[in-house]
């Protein structure tokens, strides 16, 4: 409560029961944060009830007040334990804020400023499955977040991160560390402070703000709000009781705000439109333009130590004008690429699965460009570690045993979570395999960084990246008929199918999601109500393992 210094307003010594009209106790804006949080979603509720007689709530609201004014403005603070008089005190509060109220014109444009600070209009939670940006801008900064290794100090002592694409070293993408508003180059020691915060959670972040982003027309010159306690759910925090919620959302404000540090630079040329000019070149920019909005229960400070909520919001930067920009895609004057994001990803503990998380997350951006899901074991671990971690598992058999354990409990993990995984009968044998405990003959981490598998995120999404994808039909050249030979051991019947299928224990939808069609197609060919094509039908005995 706030001193009044204002010798013309002190109360009489006599009175023991202050002037609520003037006490500065009850406050609209306070009121209207602790009224039903339902109310708040519709003004004319709220205003309904808030003119009508006071809610059992509000009338807790007054007594906590007269207990407090009797506390610290009555000369007989012991009267705070006399519920008669706390009553007494209670019901004038009640009466004068009610009349106030009633005679308020100014009401109703007093309650829209409230409700607009006080409660920002949130988007949904995450679907289970959503679209999500998959330019190479998602795959630089994932390197940001989770790859501290990368990081490095430029000539000027400037910490930055570089980004080269694999088939055109010219492209590249560079990320540097600022302050929270400001775009100024952080030198490394300043920078490294920041860097040392990134970690899964701010990749998990990362991705809930980029699918978010996905429903804005012109994310560039957007700004949408996400709530805390639904993020909270989205990263299964909600499970973990050791913590408090408070906690949990100071957490989620940190890290939101460790985003806001995050600059981009893009040089990158994927195509050019009618003028011949370049696509997808970004001057130097932030990754995220972060608000926090703290709602709770203020201390002497003016602080909130225990929040009750959290409110971000978010304006993506500029790079989303050249590389998710869909009108832009369609003029060919810049980039719309996307795929698919499993919400059970942002689930995966890092502490207890970190490698099937750093490999689920660059699989799902991978997924766009990656279409056949084939993979060496090699190529996946480089994207999750560094050279070095892998170097020193050639020379030390127990961090080649340790890799080999890790690599194995990822790919188990991803099974469980309905991911697609099929192992290279040729260059990954069975003995190799996570599910075989038998003992590893010498020389076996070599064999299984070269080992190759298709791996592809759960169903639907392989589904909707190929019906999304569209390929071009390639010409076939002529040949004369004279020549023409049918391929072989590309024929496979309905019961073929259909019996291989159930043997290896999958649904039509997890074949469906292997071969790039729908899961109706599927259901046909099993019933001999579509032919299959050679390229399909070579693809099911690979798949299958139908010899004939």
């Amino acid at each position: 409560m706030l001193e009044d210094t204002n010798p013309n307003n002190k109360r009489s010594k006599n009175k023991s029961v202050p002037d609520s009209t003037n006490s500065g106790i009850i406050n609209l804006s306070n009121l209207v944060t602790k009224a039903d949080p339902n109310l708040l979603l519709d003004k004319k509720q709220l205003v309904t009830a808030l003119r009508s007689d006071f809610s059992d709530g509000i009338k807790k609201i007054a007594i906590h007040a007269a207990i407090k004014i009797i506390k610290e403005t009555s000369e007989q603070p012991e009267r705070a334990s006399d519920e008669a008089y706390i009553e007494e005190v209670a019901a004038k509060i009640v009466e004068s804020f009610t009349t106030v109220l009633k005679n308020n014109t100014e009401f109703e444009s007093i309650l829209d400023n409230v409700l607009s600070e006080a409660v920002p209009v949130v988007q949904p939670q995450l679907k289970t499955i959503v679209p999500i940006p998959s330019s190479a801008v998602m795959f630089s900064s994932m390197e940001a977040y989770t790859r501290k290794d990368l990081w490095q100090k430029d000539t000027e002592g400037i910490a930055y991160l570089q980004h080269r694409a694999k088939g055109n070293p010219n492209n590249y993408i560079e990320h540097y560390i600022s302050n929270p508003g400001d775009i100024t180059m952080l030198p490394w020691n300043e920078a490294q402070q920041i860097i040392d915060k990134f970690g899964f959670t701010t990749a998990k972040l990362h991705l809930i703000f980029a699918a978010h982003t996905m429903n804005q027309e012109k994310p560039w010159q957007s700004t949408f709000d996400l709530k805390a306690s639904d993020i909270i759910q989205e990263f299964g925090w909600d499970k973990n009781h050791k913590k408090l919620k408070s906690e949990k959302l100071l957490e989620i404000a940190s890290t939101a705000f460790a985003l806001d540090c995050l600059l981009v630079k893009t040089v990158w040329v994927e195509g050019r439109n009618k003028k011949g000019e370049i696509i997808g070149s970004v001057p130097i920019g932030r990754m995220w333009n972060i608000q926090i909005k703290v709602s709770g229960q203020f201390n002497l400070e003016g602080k909130i130590d225990n929040p009750d909520e959290v409110y971000i919001t978010i304006q993506p930067g500029l790079w989303t004008q050249d590389f998710l920009n869909r009108a832009g895609a369609k003029s060919r004057e810049a980039l719309y690429q996307f795929g698919y994001l499993a919400q059970q990803v942002l689930k995966i503990d890092p502490y207890h699965d970190e490698l099937a998380l750093r490999l689920a997350i660059y699989l799902t951006l991978d997924s766009r460009v990656r279409l056949d899901g084939k993979y060496r074991v090699i190529e996946l671990l480089e994207t999750a570690f560094s050279k070095t971690v892998i170097d020193q598992a050639r020379l030390d058999f127990r961090k080649a045993y340790d890799l080999k354990q890790r690599w194995d409990n990822a790919i188990i993990l991803l099974l469980e979570l309905g991911w697609l995984v099929v192992f290279d009968p040729e260059t990954y044998p069975e003995w190799l395999r996570p599910e075989c405990k038998d003992k590893k003959p010498k020389g076996y981490l070599e064999k299984l960084l070269s080992a190759k598998l298709t791996i592809k995120p759960p169903a639907p999404i392989p589904e909707l990246i190929a019906s999304k994808a569209k390929p071009k039909a390639k010409k076939e050249p002529l040949r004369s008929k004279a020549k023409a030979t049918p391929p072989q051991n590309t024929c496979v019947t309905s019961s073929q199918v259909r019996e291989a299928r159930i043997a290896k224990g999958w649904t039509q939808a997890k074949l469906a999601g292997f071969l790039g069609v729908s899961q109706k197609l599927v259901s046909l060919i099993e019933r001999g109500e579509r032919t299959v094509n050679p390229e399909i039908a070579a693809q099911i005995r690979t798949l299958m393992d139908i010899q004939d």
